[in-house]
């Protein structure tokens, strides 16, 4: 770091300097008083009001750090198998960097992979196809349990056509069952066993509507017995719809699909295909946990590891970001009053002393550091433009921080100021006929010799810089 910490200060004038303004050499008098030898007053010391910039600064020593660095490991505790980089090498998001001994991870992984594919082989997908029939029966049945909600309004020759499609629906339900069980030997996916299945659903649901057509005109519920069958037709009717969602998911082939449509499911409908695909989220991520991966591309700058040692935890490589670089560096703390974030930088590197880069003030960290005995704040900027040299991490920079600026502003000395009250100012206006007026200005920024003037004062006006008493003493 480099000592002492100071605020360098200056101002370009634009239009112009006039350094001091002699008025005719003539003698201003004080107004009222006699223009005698023994009343004669020193000549007034003036200023004209000019155009220029105005620069306040502060400067500071640094060092170049990677905006990203990682201290890598493996999630599990486990024995080195092979490291594949060595200190200083670059590497790119995505490389193996090193891996731990997991032939039993590999083969969990292997199992879990094929129940998962299974899932979605044809004979997967015909028992999902059989689990959706089942299931529109159920919320068929639970529907024409609801017919039982109506009146008793009807004839005895309504009743009686009711009853003989009744009977007819159940012989149809039975020559189904019968010709099921012809195919009951047969695999699952077997297009006839599917058909059967089918053909029974068909006939049980028409069933289901006879029963419940006949009940309607021979019966009317209590509020419990109705509030159980709507209770059985939502049930049924979830049951119904997480199966066809399943189904189709199995159907499209779309593995990834599963992570979003079972992360709820509780229905034992479905527990079997959440179980398995839970098997094999959590064997991927066990094996995967026994690769070390690089998060970014960047440098190896730290290796504390070996293949055969037993590891647990992280701290074992450093990984430095390439791509983006910062400065760290110290200022004095006498420099913080001006200093904030986003703060314009001109960073002049030590091994490139001829060329200058531009950045920003990003931190200003809230402890001081002692520095070389002194207290010092410690300060982050960004690097904002392109260099035509390669920055590398741990090069020394010294920094210059832009607390303020102006351009083209209304510039006087700062002796010229009179401070009336905290934060308040004005100054001695001359006026054509050489008397003075006390005029209130606004004073933007300022540093020891000079003080930008943001209002009360115009180009070319002359102000006086001396000493002048008042009616008051002062």
């Amino acid at each position: 770091m480099k000592k002492p910490f100071f605020s360098r200060l200056w101002t370009k004038i634009i239009l112009g300097v006039v350094l001091l303004a002699i008025l005719g050499g003539a003698i201003y008098l004080i107004q009222n008083r006699n223009n005698t030898p023994e009343d004669e007053t020193p000549a007034l010391q003036t200023t004209k009001v000019i155009k220029g910039d105005l620069v306040i600064s502060a400067n500071g020593t640094g060092s170049v750090y990677p905006e990203a660095q990682v201290q890598l490991g493996f999630k599990n505790s486990g024995v080195i198998a092979e490291i594949y980089v060595v200190p200083n090498q670059k590497v790119s998001e995505g490389d193996l960097l090193a891996m731990l001994e997991n032939g039993s991870q590999q083969a969990a992984f292997a199992e879990a992979e094929a129940n998962l594919s299974n899932l979605f082989s044809p004979a997967g997908v015909a028992a999902y196809q059989i689990e959706v029939i089942n299931a529109e029966i159920e919320y068929s049945d639970a529907i024409g349990q609801s017919y039982t909600l109506g009146r008793a309004i009807g004839s005895s020759n309504d009743i009686a056509i009711l009853q003989a499609s009744y009977a007819n629906a159940q012989e149809k339900v039975t020559l189904a069952e019968e010709t099921l069980a012809l195919y009951s030997g047969y695999p699952d996916d077997d297009i006839n066993k599917i058909r059967a299945i089918a053909a029974l659903a068909e006939a049980r649901e028409e069933l289901s509507t006879a029963s419940a057509s006949l009940n309607y005109y021979k019966s009317t519920p209590d509020e419990l017995t109705a509030a159980t069958i709507k209770a059985n037709i939502e049930i049924a009717k979830a049951r119904l719809e997480d199966a066809k969602k399943a189904l189709e998911i199995l159907q499209s082939g779309d593995k990834e699909r599963l992570s979003e449509s079972l992360s709820a499911a509780d229905n034992s409908l479905l527990a079997s295909l959440k179980n398995i695909y839970l098997d094999y989220e959590n064997a991927r991520i066990a094996l995967e946990n026994t690769y070390m991966i690089a998060p970014f591309d960047g440098v190896v700058v730290n290796l504390d590891m070996v293949p055969g040692q037993q590891v647990s935890g992280t701290n074992l490589l450093t990984l430095s970001a390439l791509d983006t670089l910062q400065v760290r560096f110290y200022m004095d703390e006498t420099d913080l009053a001006g200093l904030k974030v986003g703060n314009k930088v001109v960073y002049t590197f030590n091994a490139y002393s001829e060329s200058n880069i531009s950045g920003e003030v990003t931190l200003i960290e809230s402890v001081l550091e002692n520095v070389d005995g002194s207290p010092a704040a410690v300060v982050w900027g960004s690097i904002l433009e392109d260099s035509s040299f390669e920055i590398l991490a741990g090069m020394t920079v010294d920094v210059e921080i832009i607390a303020g600026e102006v351009e083209d502003g209304l510039i006087i000395p700062v002796q010229a100021l009179r401070e009336l009250t905290p934060g308040s100012y004005a100054v001695f206006l001359v006026k054509p006929d050489g008397t003075l007026e006390l005029t209130p200005v606004t004073v933007g920024l300022r540093d020891f010799a000079n003080a930008e003037i943001t209002s009360g004062l115009k180009a070319g006006d002359i102000v006086s810089t001396g000493t002048i008493e008042t009616s008051d003493g002062n």
